[in-house]
């Protein structure tokens, strides 16, 4: 039981067990970690979320990247811009750098005229 799980892992089970119907002590013992760390976890996760459970006596205490706000909004726009990227790629569109530094959006494959 003395296994260190990172805090993806972490959130993980915490999200498998609230799906469950299972009992604390038989979810905790099927995946081979102690009920009290657990209820730590779920106590971490409830009051500060991802970052709640990075280990304090890690040398990595950030676990987004670097220049990510961690604000609601900025999670919005970042979301907003994937759903744009998503649909651009759907539709065989890519981003590519133009000579002058700006973008431009060019076919990834040409349609058939046929």
């Amino acid at each position: 039981m003395s296994q260190h799980l990172n805090p993806l892992q972490k959130e993980f089970l915490i999200h498998q067990y609230e799906r469950s119907t299972v009992k604390m002590n038989a979810f905790c013992e099927a995946n081979n970690i102690s009920s009290t760390a657990f209820k730590k976890w779920k106590k971490q996760y409830n009051e500060g979320g991802l970052e709640g459970l990075a280990r304090a006596d890690r040398e990595i205490k950030e676990v987004l990247p670097e220049g990510i706000e961690r604000t609601e909004e900025a999670y919005k726009r970042e979301i907003i811009k994937l759903r744009i990227e998503n649909e651009r790629l759907k539709k065989n569109y890519k981003v590519q750098e133009s000579k002058d530094g700006g973008q431009e959006y060019i076919r990834l494959k040409l349609k058939n005229s046929e």
